[in-house]
C-alpha cells in the first residue's frame, strides 16, 4: 500500500499526485492511500483534475452560485488510476478543495473515506477592491458533492470514523486506512 500526503491543492497539485502514484504502483503498490488531513484547500481546479486522476466519469463536483442553478464539473475520461484501490484519510482540518476531492471520490464510489468529519469549508469566497482603498469580501457560491450533499457546514462524513491519535506511533486514522486498503488488495 502506497501512501500519498497531499498538503495543500497547489496550482501543481495533480502532477504531483500523478508522479507520486505512478511512482508507487511501479514499485508494486496494489493501493493508494490518498492522505488529505490538515490540507486547507487550495484550487479547486487542480481537486478535479486529481479526482479525475481516479475517476474515469462522472460529475466531481456541483457549484451552487447564489442566482441559478447548480453548475457541475466532470471527469475528464481515461483515469489513469481508476483501477487501484483507494482509500481517502480525512479530519477536522481538512477544507474547501480538499473535502471537493474527498466527497468526490466517496460520492463516486471510487474510495472509502476513513477519519473524522472534514471541516465544512464549502463555500466561495470572493473579494472586490472598493474605490476608497478598502475591500468587501463575499460568498458567491458553495460547493456540493456529485450527489448533491451540502460540504459547507456540514464537511465530509467518512465511511469509517476514527478519532485523531496522538504522536505519530499511535495515528489510529492511519492505521485504520492502510488496513482497509490491504484489505481492498486482498479482496
Amino acid at each position: 500500500v502506497g501512501v500519498v500526503k497531499v498538503r495543500q491543492i497547489s496550482s501543481n497539485a495533480a502532477e504531483l499526485v500523478d508522479q507520486a502514484t505512478k511512482s508507487l504502483v511501479e514499485q508494486g503498490a496494489g493501493a493508494i492511500v490518498l492522505d488529505l488531513r490538515d490540507n486547507a484547500g487550495g484550487y479547486l481546479t487542480q481537486a478535479v483534475d486529481i479526482a479525475s486522476l481516479f475517476v474515469n466519469s462522472g460529475v466531481l463536483v456541483q457549484i451552487q452560485g447564489n442566482d441559478g442553478p447548480a453548475t457541475t464539473k466532470s471527469a475528464a475520461g481515461d483515469a489513469p488510476y481508476k483501477d487501484v484501490p483507494l482509500v481517502v484519510v480525512v479530519n477536522r482540518y481538512t477544507a474547501a478543495a480538499a473535502e471537493v476531492l474527498a466527497a468526490s471520490l466517496q460520492d463516486n464510489e471510487r474510495a472509502d473515506v476513513v477519519g473524522e468529519t472534514s471541516m465544512g469549508k464549502g463555500s466561495v469566497q470572493v473579494v472586490r477592491e472598493l474605490s476608497f482603498g478598502g475591500a468587501l469580501r463575499y460568498t458567491a457560491a458553495y460547493y456540493k458533492s456529485p450527489l448533491g450533499h451540502d460540504i459547507n457546514d456540514v464537511g465530509v462524513l467518512p465511511d469509517k470514523t476514527v478519532a485523531a491519535g496522538g504522536d505519530a506511533a499511535s495515528d489510529a486514522q492511519k492505521r485504520l486506512a492502510l488496513e482497509t486498503a490491504e484489505s481492498l488488495v486482498q479482496g
